[in-house]
């Protein structure tokens, strides 16, 4: 008799489980990935982990090291400079290789991208041509010439209101984006990096 409504329970409980799935599942993710929005021309290139003005996935701009440390995000160096240096991502952070951590004074100001792997929120990239950029963040863009590159632009989009003080740069070689980072303002227009 105890098995007989066990069971019963049982079977009552995976049925409503897998109703609440099917609810859940009906209707598609519709998250507004940055300026581009569900519809825009970058929906189908964003990368599962976008960087923008505030961090890369778990890894924050402001984060303290020893926070991202315990999280499993970043590796500690011993060997790092207090002022400024980079670190890298821990094995098994799921960050690839390619993205490195700048960290100002024990706290992350700045994540370089290196990779095709990684985009932006708004699905820029690593060999996107500098019209693509212009395209995507429009008025938002500020365009100079790179310091080192003859013929590059470093092309900045600042933070919205809600990332005042922090900013996306894009490297170019004069065409074409070669590399990008986001972080706070001054260190993410540092063309040396820690130097």
């Amino acid at each position: 008799m105890n098995s007989q409504r066990s069971i019963r329970n049982y079977v009552l409980a995976a049925t409503l489980l897998a109703v609440v799935a099917t609810a859940c599942n009906q209707e598609q993710d519709q998250a507004v990935k940055g300026r581009t929005g569900p519809n825009g021309p970058a929906r189908d290139t964003i990368s599962d982990l976008a960087l923008n003005e505030d961090g890369l996935g778990q890894i924050q701009i402001g984060m303290t090291l020893v926070e991202a440390v315990n999280m499993g995000l970043l590796n500690e160096r011993p060997d790092m400079k207090p002022a400024c240096d980079y670190v890298f991502p821990a094995v098994g952070a799921g960050i690839p290789f390619g993205v490195n951590i700048m960290v100002v004074k024990g706290k992350v100001a700045r994540i370089d991208v290196d990779t095709g792997t990684v985009t932006t929120e708004d699905g820029a990239k690593i060999g996107d041509t500098e019209d693509r950029i212009k395209s995507i963040y429009g008025d938002e863009l500020k365009v100079t010439p790179d310091k080192y590159i003859p013929g590059g632009h470093n092309l900045t989009v600042m933070g919205d209101s809600a990332s005042a003080g922090k900013a996306l740069v894009f490297v170019t070689d004069g065409q074409r984006v070669t590399m990008f980072r986001a972080g706070r303002v001054p260190e993410v227009g540092w063309v040396e990096g820690c130097s």
